[in-house]
């Protein structure tokens, strides 16, 4: 993937910062997306180089299409986006559950994603091709007790990759998402038991896959829903 740039959104988590590092290994240069400009310095202490650091926040969709515009008009073309912002609420059933519960996490994890792919598309199908991966989970396959909002927003998030992808694959434009299971994180390891956490996944080994599917060997791979989940 020598020179080529892709948008990585949540660059500064855990995820997002692995996804920057391993396409950086195969070569790419990679638009780090995120909120927040401090969090962005922490992740990458040494520097953005050859990389490009672009705080933005994904709910404001006119801001998000202007920040994409700009980087074409920059030079910028981009060849991959990847969407690894989400969140989790869980723990309440849902007829305790507040409206607003599934509102944030609709908007956290879909929302989100839906406004970068419709920022980009437009560059993608202008250069007649293009490849996003959205990151979902396998809770978007099958809901559990005190997950309802967090299941049905990546249920959603699935849903969509899965439309994106037929309705774009004429343009030479591949969408998939991956279905993690657990991540090893430290906000997860905080309530995971010892036997959980050494079954946790690497948020490098699903980068991995997330490259793959970026790369020209998927290049036949569009529409597909690739599970992650090691040992769990």
């Amino acid at each position: 993937m020598s020179e080529r740039w892709i948008a990585v959104t949540g660059a500064s988590g855990n995820l997002g910062r692995a996804t920057a590092l391993v396409l950086s290994e195969a070569g790419a240069r990679c638009v780090l997306i995120d909120r927040s400009s401090d969090a962005l310095a922490h992740a990458f202490p040494s520097g953005y180089a050859p990389h490009r650091a672009l705080p933005l926040d994904l709910g404001d969709e006119p801001a998000v299409r202007a920040a994409f515009d700009a980087l074409a008009k920059d030079g910028v073309e981009l060849a991959g986006l990847v969407c690894t912002v989400g969140g989790y609420v869980g723990g309440t059933s849902v007829d305790a559950s507040d409206w607003d519960v599934f509102e944030k996490m609709f908007a956290l994890n879909v929302k989100t994603a839906l406004t970068c792919a419709r920022a980009v598309l437009p560059h993608f199908q202008r250069r007649a091709g293009g490849a996003i991966v959205n990151v979902a989970s396998m809770a978007a396959l099958a809901g559990g007790a005190g997950e309802g909002a967090y299941a049905a927003s990546k249920a959603a998030l699935l849903r969509l990759s899965e439309s994106l992808a037929a309705e774009q694959k004429a343009n030479g434009i591949r969408v998939n998402a991956v279905l993690p299971g657990t991540i090893d994180t430290p906000a997860n390891r905080s309530w995971m038991s010892p036997e959980d956490a050494a079954k946790a996944i690497e948020p490098r080994a699903i980068a991995d896959v997330i490259a793959f599917l970026l790369s020209d060997g998927a290049r036949a791979v569009t529409g597909s829903a690739i599970k992650v989940t090691g040992r769990q």
